[in-house]
């Protein structure tokens, strides 16, 4: 083979360090693994399952130790379950000063035996209090059906409120990225 350039002797290099490094790496790879040794805290649960179940004390213990290391590093943690606490009557609270950069303020709000539905309000940077607290009246009053009525009280505050007969409500804030704002649910 001709090398014509700087290049073609570069990729040559290349190519030659890839073959090379992969014939020394294969033998390693080869090898055994050792076998993991659980530990303390792995084994306690093994060793009350043996004793709940007869069955499971006859499957050897690491093989089964490895598997459970594998997916427990792989799971993401699950996601924290949000309190549903249904109300007659909701406060809404937008506190802090003015929004210093683009957010979003989501709700999950959900009438007792109903299904629940998000709420999602886009807050521009600089948007004031007033202005926060209007649209998110407004998608409120959008997603609430009419068993609810919608009220400002204020500046800063929302008020939910069961129409008589009707169902109490949950609402909760599910997501709130709004720098120098707050948004607080509590009983109206």
């Amino acid at each position: 083979m001709h090398i014509h350039n700087n290049t073609d002797f570069l990729a040559m290099l290349l190519i030659s360090i890839v073959v090379f490094g992969i014939t020394l790496v294969s033998p390693v790879q080869a090898q055994e693994e050792p076998t993991p040794v659980p530990e303390p805290a792995q084994e306690e649960p093994a060793a009350a399952a043996a004793q709940e179940e007869p069955e499971a004390a006859a499957e050897p213990a690491a093989a089964v130790a490895p598997a459970t290391a594998v997916a427990a590093e792989e799971a993401e943690p699950p996601e924290a379950a949000i309190p549903i606490t249904y109300r007659q009557k909701t406060l809404i609270t937008i506190g802090g000063k003015k929004a210093q950069a683009n957010g979003v303020v989501e709700f999950i709000v959900q009438p007792q035996g109903g299904e629940p539905v998000k709420v999602r309000v886009n807050v521009l940077a600089k948007s004031k209090l007033k202005a926060i607290t209007s649209d998110v009246l407004k998608e409120l009053d959008f997603a609430i059906d009419e068993r609810y009525k919608v009220n400002r009280n204020g500046d800063q505050k929302i008020t939910v409120k069961a129409l008589k007969k009707n169902p109490p409500i949950a609402i909760t804030v599910k997501t709130q990225s709004l720098s120098a704002v707050s948004v607080t649910v509590a009983n109206g």
